[in-house]
């Protein structure tokens, strides 16, 4: 009897509701998100890799990329994909602006007088520097400043402030003056130290245009940095003055903008974490990395306290944490891997549950680079990667280091010693009926489908 109403002809198609999934892509610089966003077009549109995705929805579906709108920068898949696939393939260059991707998706009807269902995935594509700047909107200038600075003082940084820090205390930053050339100098200091915390792998820093300029490279908007807070009257045209300013234009014309822009009526949100980055660097990074999440994550929150919501009508009931670079930890280390990250999100993950916002923790890796295998260290047989570190030109095999079942023991990150490689990618397919080999991408995709196919 089922089958018999499948088949039904009317001599017409019943149509069936077109649904748009809108997706954030979030995470700080290096995390992954280019590469991501170039495999999940390249496994959907070939779709030979994606068993259980397919088990899962348990319907015959094609994947087409859209062509871009006029709103948003188009995600230059093409030339991603042409990199990955050379002789020599190689990552692609990372996105400095908002992107977007709209992948639409037929599924097959299951009944004949039924029109195929149309999904139109939307994946928008945020640098997290410029993310960490929306917090900036809960802040004044000197509630701004006084956090910085703090912040600047801890053991972890301390050392990469410091210049910023003495030279701050030889100016007169209140009175009226001839200050540019003594600001240039000021925002010079802070904005070298804020490039040396990332280039040591921390992931806070604010304003995260001073790291990621975009189109705003070497605008006046910039000239400004955290002073300490005054005793006593500040005049105008003063140093703190004339930086004040900046920061209040900065954040209602850069901030604001951006979350007026693009940040309307999302359905998920995909938090992308380099952990790879955070076991080589140590527990300064992670607890930075942390921070950084944590101030993203307050900008999609909702709630009667949220000055966020005050502002915006927001929509997102799903967030996705997913460690990068699975392919860089033995398989047998991959559970003790997703509990580093649970460990690292779970009080945003606690605070998240209680607004009935849906989380998820996974790891994956866009692009298996490496192989697993076995080796032998120390007359003992362990769990190792095999693949072509960067800069060479045959493969090798890597002993990453010995990932804890839990990370509880306080002692962990003062005994961690781990030794993770960056290894060239493997080269994609030829043909766009093949995809490159993954690490858990059809469940990640699943992840953002499900209950909405």
């Amino acid at each position: 009897m089922i089958e018999f109403i499948k088949d039904i002809d009317l001599g017409f198609k019943i149509p069936t509701p077109d649904k748009t999934i809108k997706v954030a892509i979030t995470g700080m610089s290096r995390s992954g998100k280019t590469v991501f966003l170039t495999s999940i077009i390249n496994q959907l549109i070939a779709n030979d890799k994606l068993p259980y995705l397919n088990d899962k929805l348990g319907r015959t579906f094609v994947a087409r990329l859209l062509p871009p709108d006029s709103i948003y920068m188009r995600f230059d898949y093409y030339n991603k994909l042409k990199a990955l696939r050379s002789e020599n393939p190689r990552w692609p260059k990372s996105t400095k602006a908002v992107s977007k991707t709209t992948i639409q998706l037929e599924f097959k009807s299951e009944y004949g007088f039924l029109e195929n269902q149309i999904i139109n995935l939307e994946l928008i594509d945020y640098p997290g520097e410029w993310l960490l700047d929306l917090a900036m909107l809960d802040m004044s200038y000197q509630e701004w400043s006084e956090f910085i600075i703090n912040l600047a003082k801890e053991h972890a940084r301390a050392d990469f402030s410091k210049e910023w820090l003495m030279d701050i205390k030889q100016h007169s930053l209140y009175k009226k003056g001839d200050t540019f050339e003594i600001e240039e100098q000021l925002f010079d200091l802070y904005s070298e130290y804020l490039k040396s915390l990332y280039y040591h792998g921390f992931s806070f820093m604010q304003p995260g245009r001073f790291i990621e300029p975009g189109d705003m490279k070497d605008d006046p908007l910039l000239l400004f940095c955290p002073l300490p807070t005054p005793s006593g009257l500040v005049e105008e045209d003063s140093i703190y003055s004339n930086f004040q300013k900046r920061y209040e234009s900065y954040v209602s014309e850069v901030a604001k903008r951006l979350y007026l822009e693009h940040f309307q009526t999302f359905d998920s949100q995909v938090v992308l974490v380099d952990l790879v980055k955070t076991l080589n660097e140590g527990e300064a990074v992670f607890e930075d990395m942390h921070l950084a999440l944590k101030s993203i994550l307050k900008t999609f929150t909702y709630g009667s306290n949220n000055v966020f919501s005050k502002f915006f009508d927001m929509k997102i009931d799903h967030v996705l944490f997913a460690a990068t670079k699975a392919d860089h930890i033995p398989v047998s280390a991959h559970e003790s891997y997703m509990n580093l990250l649970s460990e690292m999100i779970w009080d945003i993950k606690k605070e998240l549950d209680v607004k009935h916002i849906d989380t998820e923790v996974t790891i994956f890796s866009a692009v298996k680079s490496t192989q697993f295998v076995k080796a032998m260290l120390e007359g003992a047989e362990v769990d190792c990667v095999r693949g072509i570190v960067e800069d060479e030109e045959e493969p090798s095999t890597h002993f990453p280091g010995t990932l804890p079942a839990d990370y509880k023991d306080p002692n962990f990150w003062k005994n961690a010693d781990f030794n993770f490689q960056t290894f060239k990618p493997i080269s994609f397919p030829p043909r766009d009926s093949n995809a490159v080999e993954h690490i858990r991408m059809d469940r990640l995709i699943y992840s953002l489908l499900k209950d909405r196919v």
